[in-house]
């Protein structure tokens, strides 16, 4: 059995993780970092490290000019024709890794775009030039169309304004045949939270206060309920500066509202609120259009000595340097992995790099989850490592209501399941060898639920998909206000911190390539006879494709 020796466990793990790990781990002895496998592991003959060499591996600066070239393709909105260059730029990418085999796996979804190309040299559309609002005749500044909401023709849809507060419900005989006005609800989680549950926090996580992001945000339920109330139009005011948030793109829960929204700062709010008392007449425009298109995941495969695979999952629509970067992350690992000899290479690595995880209902995890699961009943799936939003910066409004950076990274949301003691182990590890800051190694981000397998469920992105089928799994993602509003550009990341980030996910990768499967599952296989015999599991059914009606 492979050991796997911590120590400093600190106080926040649990009793029951503890004793597993103490049990995995027997009697320790120094650091394993960079040790060669056991004369009779696979490779060993050749001297195969366990851990990413750190000296041969991508730097910073590659990092960032690979997100460079990834940028340039503008607005990658799930299936438009920025989204399949980039596609093809980064197919021709991974085919020309020595080794790699390139797949194609191409499907129909429902695509809802903004009409208006982007200005200048920017490639692609423009999700904020796809907004209007007029209020009493005068035009209004607003950060751009609300994505997945009703188009409407030019000159939009009209109607006197009503303000609607949050709180307050949005009802037929408040709201019908009325452009609503409504800031945005605010939600957030006490940073104790994290402290509570999580098997290993860095010191500098917070542990007082709250963690307030705007994904956290309730935005689906006023749209769900001006679109029931036959409200004419929906303005969604945002706590933070118009130019701030121009093109934010959220929600992505998949649902086609069945109202025309836009976004507006709250740059004019007081004289916007006065407007919605007095009833002033508005018009709203929202110039999108939804049609069917083709889309595609793209499988690339690095072959080690067996059929037995990690597989490093993101997503490829995306519309910020944030969201998505993990293309760059995982074409960086794949590049480094393949230089290593066939010997080292235990295991396949597989990139499963989906598609329309902006549109959510037919996101290619939902369709890669089954085969997965199936293949992993086959034998032939070891872990999975779903990697999202990485090398990202703290943004929070600033005494003078601007969002700022705060010199200090976002805090990264590292998922390690208490269902396999081997992969929190190899996740803690990671994370002190390449002194990580601001991390949270967790084992998902919800709360236990009794009775089900497994009994958290959301690993806060991608990494749900495949946990919740109970097939093992990692994952990593932050959530800053950069996430979704493409204003922060490149400042929005570090790469240096994105590269110290993906050296761990590659450490645990490299440490458990060739250790035994089922050492590695730990209880996902009772889990999994559980769930075969009825026991109740996490419902990964999408939301309805279309909001629903008066």
């Amino acid at each position: 059995m492979t050991r796997f020796c911590r120590h400093r466990t600190g106080p926040r793990r649990s009793v029951a993780l503890a004793a597993a790990v103490l049990v995995l781990a027997g009697a320790c002895g120094g650091s394993d970092e960079g040790a060669v496998p056991s004369s009779s592991a696979p490779g060993a003959d050749v001297g195969c490290a366990t851990t990413i060499d750190a000296a041969t591996f991508p730097s910073a600066d590659e990092l960032r000019a690979l997100a460079v070239e990834w940028n340039a393709f503008g607005l990658r909105s799930p299936a438009s024709e920025a989204h399949e260059a980039a596609l093809d730029w980064l197919g021709d990418e991974l085919a020309a890794v020595p080794g790699v085999q390139v797949e194609w796996d191409e499907y129909v979804i429902d695509r809802w775009q903004p009409t208006p190309e982007a200005p200048g040299d920017v490639p692609g559309r423009d999700l904020a030039r796809a907004g209007g609002l007029v209020v009493d005749g005068v035009e209004l500044e607003v950060a751009g169309a609300v994505p997945f909401t009703e188009p409407t023709d030019a000159a939009g849809v009209t109607g006197p304004l009503v303000h609607l507060p949050p709180g307050e419900e949005i009802t037929a005989a408040d709201a019908a045949g009325r452009i609503v006005v409504r800031e945005i609800e605010h939600s957030s989680i006490p940073f104790a939270g994290f402290d509570a549950i999580g098997h290993h926090l860095t010191d500098d996580v917070p542990t007082e206060g709250d963690y307030d992001r705007p994904y956290l945000r309730p935005l689906d339920d006023a749209l769900t309920e001006a679109g029931l109330a036959g409200a004419a139009g929906l303005v969604l005011v945002w706590d933070a500066p118009t130019d701030q948030v121009r093109g934010y793109w959220d929600p992505h829960t998949g649902t086609r509202f069945a109202v025309p929204a836009v976004y507006v700062g709250d740059d004019d709010l007081d004289a916007l609120l006065a407007a919605a008392d007095a009833a002033a007449p508005a018009s709203l425009v929202v110039d999108a259009a939804w049609d069917e298109a083709p889309t595609r995941n793209l499988i690339a495969t690095l072959p080690g000595r067996t059929r037995e695979r990690i597989v490093v999952n993101t997503n490829t629509d995306s519309v910020t340097w944030v969201q998505e970067n993990g293309p760059v992350a995982a074409l960086a690992l794949v590049r480094h992995l393949a230089e290593l000899p066939l010997e080292c290479r235990a295991r396949d690595v597989q990139l499963a790099l989906t598609t329309n995880h902006l549109g959510f209902t037919a996101d290619g995890t939902f369709r890669y989850g089954p085969e997965l699961d199936a293949d992993y009943d086959e034998g032939t799936v070891a872990f999975v490592m779903a990697l999202e939003h990485l090398g990202t910066r703290e943004v929070l409004p600033g005494p003078d209501g601007r969002l700022a950076l705060t010199g200090q990274g976002e805090v990264l949301a590292w998922s390690a399941p208490e269902e396999s003691p081997v992969l929190v182990q190899a996740s803690i590890e990671a994370v002190e060898r390449r002194d990580l800051d601001r991390t949270a190694v967790l084992p998902g981000v919800g709360v236990p639920t009794d009775g089900q397998v497994p009994s958290v469920c959301s690993q806060g992105g991608l990494g749900t998909n495949f946990h919740g089928l109970l097939i093992p799994t990692i994952a990593g993602i932050t959530g800053p206000w950069s996430l979704w509003a493409p204003s922060f550009g490149e400042e929005a990341l570090d790469f240096e911190r994105m590269r110290d980030q993906l050296l761990a996910f590659g450490d645990v990768a490299r440490q458990l390539d060739d250790v035994p499967r089922d050492e590695i599952a730990g209880g996902y296989p009772a889990a999994r006879q559980a769930r075969a015999t009825g026991t109740p599991t996490c419902d990964l059914t999408p939301p309805p494709a279309v909001a629903p009606t008066r």
